[in-house]
């Protein structure tokens, strides 16, 4: 029986008058074969490759040391391996498309991930076919999560939220900002996820966009930022909190009020039909207002199979929005060398307007007050 997934794109691929549809990158092959391919990760002469067609043709292309467990994880009936010392993958690949009848056809595939050598070799053996960028068609049809991905991506959710509160609870002067990411590291490992990211910053490095942790000592009057990016079957969460250690001033607490009071404007138009591009026009409009120019040109994006996925909350966007979408907002404002604020939490779009995935176990529509 032919997957939901399988579906899903193959309706996309025909509404864009595509005979085939090649994925290429990590995301893309784990989001169509539902299974993660562990060493394309990690070794770039590793190609894992998915192709569907609207016949019906449907097979994986994996590297010979990851022929057994693709057989075994895989959605896809037909596996075919390849020996990345004597063949190529593009070889492969192209014999599986003639195999499929679209040698001739007009082919989607990643042409902005798929290296050159293995496009100029599929041209070499298909020089009737037309290939043109699968891009769109992932990106739209991942945007509307299915009740199997919601169901994960709320889990993953959930334990994050809970991890940062724990984080925040366990920060005191002297502690530094690599212990508190380890506390993350080991709680998010043992709570279920296969892998994770996340950022600490305090005081002037709390202004630093992607501060990854360091040993500084955390101090009395520290701004910090805590962030965690959780990676579970596939699927990840993405929140942030800032807190203070003490008690906020004046130019602290009115900074955080315009960022909260900006997004609490954009969660009430949070429902579908919505244009992204109001939302950040909205958010944008209401900052400047008090004088703060956004530091991101986005307010929020898609989350699901990677961090950043469509829909980007940015004006360049023509996107609306619709049920089942899953995306974060997350108003950030850094002033370098002094300090930043950042608040992420992750919102599903409803048939009625939207439900706020975390922010209610540990809210931040005040800055956070340790031992204030």
């Amino acid at each position: 029986m032919s997957h939901a997934v399988f579906e899903k794109l193959k309706r996309a691929m025909a509404d864009s008058g595509f005979d085939a549809l090649v994925a290429l990158s990590p995301d893309n092959v784990t989001y169509t074969a539902g299974f993660m391919v562990p060493s394309q990760l990690t070794n770039r002469f590793r190609r894992a490759i998915t192709i569907l067609t609207g016949s019906g043709f449907a097979c994986q292309i994996v590297v010979t040391v990851e022929e057994d467990l693709a057989r075994e994880r895989s959605r896809f009936d037909d596996v075919r391996a390849y020996d990345q010392f004597s063949q190529m993958a593009a070889d492969v690949l192209a014999d599986a498309l003639i195999e499929a009848g679209v040698d001739a056809g007009r082919i989607a595939i990643e042409l902005d991930f798929m290296p050159a050598e293995d496009l100029i070799r599929l041209t070499e053996r298909l020089p009737k076919a037309r290939f043109e960028h699968a891009r769109d068609i992932y990106f739209k049809t991942r945007m509307i999560k299915t009740d199997s991905e919601i169901a994960t991506l709320r889990k993953v959710a959930a334990l994050t939220e809970r991890v940062i509160g724990e984080a925040i609870d366990a920060i005191r002067p002297g502690v530094t900002e690599a212990q508190i990411g380890a506390g993350i590291m080991g709680a998010m490992l043992e709570g279920g996820c296969q892998a994770v990211k996340y950022q600490v910053g305090s005081g002037i490095r709390s202004g630093i966009t992607n501060c990854s942790v360091s040993q500084k000592p955390i101090e009395r009057g520290d701004i910090i930022r805590v962030e965690i990016l959780g990676d579970m079957d596939n699927y990840r969460s993405n929140v942030t909190r800032t807190a203070i250690l003490g008690t906020p001033d004046k130019e602290q607490r009115d900074i955080w009020r315009t960022l909260i009071g900006a997004r609490d404007q954009c969660e009430a138009m949070l429902k579908p039909g919505t244009a992204v591009a109001d939302l950040y026009r909205t958010y944008a409009t209401a900052c400047r207002a008090d004088g703060i120019e956004p530091t991101l040109k986005f307010l929020g994006h898609g989350i699901g199979q990677t961090i950043h996925e469509e829909p980007y909350l940015a004006e360049a966007r023509d996107i609306v929005l619709q049920v089942n979408i899953m995306h974060t907002m997350e108003p950030l404002y850094m002033i370098p060398g002094r300090m930043g604020f950042h608040v992420e939490d992750m919102y599903l779009i409803t048939d009625r307007a939207h439900e706020k995935i975390t922010g209610d176990v540990v809210p931040n529509d005040r800055l956070i007050e340790i031992g204030g």
